[in-house]
């Protein structure tokens, strides 16, 4: 979903409900969008490994699904490595927060 407001915006950025938190492999629990970034630059690379490959992108997945930004899930597909992946949520927060 694109975001068009104020709401859009603050709806990414929400804490979500703990049934639709992410679970990540090394165990670390992910309830918004600033703890995927904090995972993302923190992970190790087996970790980030299990969540993306060829078959899937666990991360982008739960942007689409659950938090709802399209763009971003977008953009974390084609991310080319887990520094980038972390630049591009990075990045993604920065602009929600000024339309938020």
């Amino acid at each position: 979903m694109p975001i068009r407001n104020k709401e859009d915006a603050q709806r990414v950025l929400r804490h979500v409900s703990d049934e639709k938190r992410f679970y990540c492999h090394d165990g670390k629990i992910l309830n918004n969008v600033f703890d995927l970034k904090d995972a993302l630059e923190q992970t190790d690379q087996a970790c980030y490994n299990h969540h993306v490959n060829d078959e899937k992108n666990d991360f982008a997945r739960w942007v689409l699904e659950v938090l709802g930004d399209e763009k971003l899930a977008n953009d974390l597909r084609k991310a080319p490595s887990q520094k980038d992946a972390a630049a591009i949520v990075k990045g993604r927060i920065s602009w929600l927060q000024d339309r938020a």
